[in-house]
């Protein structure tokens, strides 16, 4: 986990007022008190042994995915990222195979030929982005993340604003196109996480890291509740590995406003936008392709055709409106499911 000798103190109270307070997100299970218990007792005897070593220069077995607590097992420690003859990437712990069905089921042959590169904003307009009602006196800067329901920028000429944390995708190319990175990195910094959505493809894992002084536990949704992961201050990043492609949520059960949503596709042309709403997707397949943007709260998407030419970056600015009156915002329901191919 990363954690000195010094940090044990700060770790036990952590767990105490963890397992033996009442939950303060109705996403947990409750966890049974002797259960409870039994775990903050396993965990004293590892973070001791874990200490030990420190001060004898032995390391400990690799704990992959960090610090976990709960009755299920840890996911399984990280393996060298696979890849096969189709090209499919896997830094999970899934099955090389069941990856590359997924992501390349009709087995084509990893795409050679040249690409190009789009580039632009994302904007919105029509009615502001409401508050959302949530507690955040226990850190005031959380209310900058999630204090609306998305984030925005202030009005431009025309009257649009900058949209952060929207989704872009490139579909409708020909041939396959395999991811590169072994991980998406996820970062927590002063009150939260410094992007409230993340895209990766489909056989790479979330690596998220603490920089903040406090123990943040941040867990999967659809996903096993028994199963807890623990990012220390400033300690090695939590892996988490979604099991399919589709929308998943991170949440943390100490801090029910934080709520990440992560987006797994079948290809690598992806990108959230910035505070600014840019993005930039680089290694595209030639030709007429389709762009796409959506925002997991707004009731609205948009897309244009895009003609790709290489080595040539395209500009592309969409806008995507938000009408109050059409349902307002979407809701942090995982499940629902993006263009993924």
């Amino acid at each position: 986990m990363g954690l000195e000798p010094e940090g044990l103190l700060r770790f036990f109270e952590f767990l105490l007022n963890h397992f033996l307070s009442p939950a303060r997100s109705v996403r947990m299970r409750t966890v049974h008190s002797t259960r409870a218990l039994a775990a903050i007792h396993v965990l004293a005897l590892a973070v001791m042994s874990l200490a030990a070593c420190s001060k004898s220069g032995n390391a400990p077995g690799d704990a992959g995915a960090g610090a976990a607590t709960g009755s299920a097992s840890a996911p399984a420690p990280t393996a060298a990222p696979t890849v096969p003859d189709g090209g499919a990437l896997n830094a999970t712990p899934l099955p090389v195979e069941e990856v590359a069905k997924m992501v390349n089921p009709s087995k084509l042959p990893v795409y050679t030929g040249p690409t190009g590169s789009i580039e632009g904003t994302i904007t919105i307009e029509g009615d502001p982005a409401p508050e959302t009602p949530a507690n955040f006196s226990e850190c005031p800067g959380a209310a900058k993340i999630w204090g609306h329901a998305f984030r925005e920028g202030e009005k431009g000429p025309n009257g649009a604003r900058a949209l952060q944390d929207a989704v872009v995708v490139v579909t409708g190319y020909k041939g396959f196109v395999p991811e590169k990175e072994e991980a998406e990195p996820v970062v927590i910094d002063g009150c939260g996480y410094e992007k409230r959505t993340v895209t990766l493809t489909f056989g790479q894992r979330l690596e998220i890291s603490n920089r903040t002084k406090e123990y943040w536990t941040p867990m999967l949704e659809p996903g096993s509740n028994l199963v807890m992961m623990m990012a220390p201050p400033k300690g090695d990043p939590v892996k988490i590995y979604p099991k399919k492609p589709g929308h998943w949520l991170v949440i943390d059960h100490d801090r029910p406003y934080a709520v990440v949503d992560v987006y797994a596709f079948l290809h690598p042309l992806h990108a959230s936008t910035d505070a600014a709403g840019h993005f930039r997707i680089d290694g595209i397949p030639v030709g007429k392709l389709k762009v796409g943007a959506m925002h997991p709260r707004v009731n609205s998407n948009a897309e244009t055709e895009v003609d790709i030419r290489e080595n040539v970056v395209q500009k592309v600015d969409l806008v995507l409106h938000n009408d109050m009156k059409d349902g307002g915002v979407r809701t942090y329901d995982a499940g629902s499911r993006p263009i993924l191919r």
